[in-house]
Formats: structure tokens, sequence, C-alpha cells
């Protein structure tokens, strides 16, 4: 078995938070310019060039994309040929509180009680990391998000009564999501949909991560599934919400479904929205210590 340092981490932590702070995912931008350019409503496409103008702002003077620049989250994929050397925890905590401070981001961690702030966006358990485990990988991933709060304040999670219509209340309990978020989730969104698991917390975790499935807009591999995602995506741009909720074609830039087996009594259905400003970068720590930039390969060059 071969190990990593827990200081490579904390680079790889460190650089994939600066970065995405900054730059959106290439996909992204490319499906906000594609928006832009179909949009038909004059005052939905104003604000597609305002996103736009935004997006090229925050690249050419190397400024956070958002005011709100998150809380950054870390969804980190073990593979078990390799091992840590070190303290990871500290090694996160330490790269998110260095990026806090040169990127820099907004101070907005803070107790939930007092509202005490504690300057590095580090403490009472945040930054998040959430752990997987892949038995055949020589080498650990690493997507690091700086969420922020408008998607993260509209997530739904509901459980549907055992003898309804699974699809019908899959397509219910999204639109109507979708429909009382309105523009308040900054749209238009990435939207993530979870389905079945054991608890809302495995179910909104499902949700969570089919935010962040590349091709943005790929269908799940189940057919099934494939076919309500399309649905899906066709019905919430036909709501009209539009970018900012002004009004438009486009209210969503991608729906995603994740599905797991669950108790027979029910399904619960769980939906996470990511605002347009959707900031995450992955990259790839071999067990060698090579490390590849996956969403961001401008990285690679850098020093």
């Amino acid at each position: 078995m071969k190990t990593i340092k827990a200081e490579t981490i904390e680079e790889v932590c460190y650089k994939l938070i600066c970065h995405a702070s900054v730059h959106l995912p290439p996909e992204v931008e490319k499906t906000i310019s594609d928006a832009h350019r179909k949009e038909t409503d004059p005052l939905a496409k104003i604000h597609f060039k305002a996103m736009l103008d935004n997006i090229d702002v925050a690249r050419t003077r190397n400024v956070p994309l958002c005011q709100d620049t998150g809380i950054a989250m870390y969804y980190i994929t073990m593979g078990s040929k390799v091992c840590i050397d070190g303290d990871m925890r500290a090694a996160i905590d330490r790269a998110t509180a260095r990026a806090t401070a040169d990127v820099p981001l907004r101070q907005q961690v803070s107790h939930p009680l007092t509202r005490e702030v504690s300057e590095t966006n580090v403490g009472w358990g945040i930054p998040p990391i959430f752990y997987d485990w892949d038995y055949e990988k020589d080498y650990i991933e690493i997507l690091a998000v700086p969420r922020g709060g408008g998607g993260e304040a509209k997530w739904q999670c509901v459980h549907p009564y055992p003898g309804v219509n699974r699809r019908e209340a899959i397509l219910k309990i999204v639109l109507d999501s979708v429909s009382m978020a309105g523009g308040e989730s900054c749209t238009p969104v990435i939207i993530g949909v979870g389905v079945g698991g054991y608890g809302r917390e495995s179910t909104e975790l499902m949700a969570r991560k089919a935010i962040f499935r590349t091709p943005l807009n790929s269908r799940h591999p189940d057919s099934d599934v494939a076919e309500l995602e399309e649905t899906l995506y066709k019905s919430v741009n036909r709501l009209g919400i539009g970018p900012m909720g002004v009004g438009g074609d486009t209210s969503c830039l991608a729906v995603h479904m994740n599905i797991a087996g669950g108790h027979t009594a029910g399904a619960s259905v769980a939906v996470s929205f990511y605002c347009w400003s959707s900031r995450y970068s992955k990259a790839r720590v071999m067990d060698d210590s090579t490390i590849y930039y996956l969403t961001h390969p401008e990285i690679n060059d850098q020093p």
C-alpha cells in the first residue's frame, strides 16, 4: 500500500478551493453561454449577459465569482490501495483557512447560537467532509465545493405515502420544490435529485452528489431514471422562472438523479440546488503523489 502525505492533500485542497472560487467549470460556463444565445426573453437575455460579464471579470481580475463565497465542502473518495500519512482533517482545515486569507473569501462561518465568526471559515465542524470508498482504486479523488447560501437554503426532502405512484410523486415533489424556490436559488440552477436510501440524511446526500455529475446534464445509466431526468429537465424549463427569477426560457442548467434501495414502505425524495455560479473543482491524487486536476486542467500548469 502506498502512502500520500497529508501535506499533499492540503496543497491540493487549497488550490481547488482557490480556483473554484474564481473560475467556473468550463462545461458550466458553456451551458450558461448557450442559454444566453438561445434565450428569447429580452430581460432574461440581459441577465444572462450580466452573468457572462461576471464570469469574465472574475477570471480577468482574479476575484471571487460571487459575493457569497460559500462554505467550503469536500467530497473525498478514498482508494483502498492508498493511505494518508498525517491528519487529513487538519490538512483540509489549514487549506480552507489559507484560501480564506489568500483569495480572499468572505468570513461567513459562524457559531449557530452566538453568531461568533471564526474568521477562517473553519470551526464548529466546518468545513464538512464527506467520505466514500472505492476498493479497487490506487488514488484519492477530491471534489472541493465553495457552496453558497442561495441554493443551500432551498433544498427539500419529502417522504411520500407508501401507496402513491412513485413516478408521479417524484415529478410533483421536484416541480413543487423548484416552484417554491423560484429565483431565490439564483437560477438557472443545477438540480440534484435523490430517491430512496434510508433516512433523509442519505437521500439528501445522494441529491447533493448528483449535482456534480459530468458531463453536465448527462443521463443516468438506468433507463427509467434517465427518462425521469429528461422529463424533469424539460418540465422545469417550462416553468418560466428564468435567470434570477425574471422569467425566461432557462430555469435550470441540468437535472441529475441518484437512486438507492430503501424500505419497501416508501422512498424519500430529496431535491438540492446549486446556483448558476456552480463552483466546484476536482482533482485526483495518485499513489505516487502525482496530481491530476480534472475539472480545471489549467491548474496542472501552475507551480
